[in-house]
């Protein structure tokens, strides 16, 4: 019986694991992307929030995203004073495209930017 439940709980931690969010599976992802036409990757990721035409004729095709602001407040015993901080999770990516609407290159950044 001891066994089993071993190999359960192995079996469940590895899958697990294996389903984990990284930024690496984002860069990935997104790399999934390049040489295809920006109009599909708009229909799977809406409309960019924005697009900068560059010298070139190329353009940047932004999506950024945010979510929540996260506030954790601790009480120092040791200064009798509360302190707080906040954060915002987000993430921000890029696609180059060509004239000819084909992306050649993307970046991103951001402490949000991970995918399964």
């Amino acid at each position: 019986m001891k066994t089993l439940i071993r190999i359960t709980f192995l079996l469940i931690l590895a899958l697990t694991m294996t389903y984990c969010a990284t930024t690496e599976k984002y860069t990935a992802r997104v790399n999934t992307w390049n040489g295809s036409d920006v109009n599909r990757l708009i229909t799977s990721w809406g409309p960019p929030s924005d697009v900068y035409t560059m010298p070139t004729g190329n353009k940047m095709n932004t999506w950024l995203t945010t979510s929540g602001e996260r506030v954790t407040t601790n009480y120092n015993y040791f200064l009798n004073q509360t302190v707080s901080h906040s954060s915002t999770s987000w993430c921000k990516t890029t696609f180059t495209v060509n004239k000819h609407d084909i992306i050649i290159d993307n970046t991103w950044s951001g402490n949000a930017c991970i995918s399964y």
